[in-house]
């Protein structure tokens, strides 16, 4: 079974994370695999996708307003 995230036609599967893994438990020595600036880009297409949903979901909730309180 294929287990991938996909998200605007990008797709991150454990083949992509399993080089730069090793490469990072490896102490960052040697090259950098091939595959790193793509998930370099995923990551921040992935934050820009999750900050624009935050955003909208935020103008689409109504404001909640408070009852007028009688003065005294």
């Amino acid at each position: 079974m294929n287990k991938a995230i996909i998200s605007g036609g990008l797709t991150v599967s454990a083949t992509d994370l399993v080089p730069t893994i090793n490469w990072a438990i490896s102490g960052f020595h040697g090259l950098p695999p091939a595959n790193l600036s793509g998930l370099v880009a995923g990551a921040v297409v992935m934050g820009l996708h999750a900050g624009y949903n935050w955003l909208a979901s935020r103008a689409a909730k109504p404001v909640a307003t408070q009852p007028a309180t009688p003065a005294q």
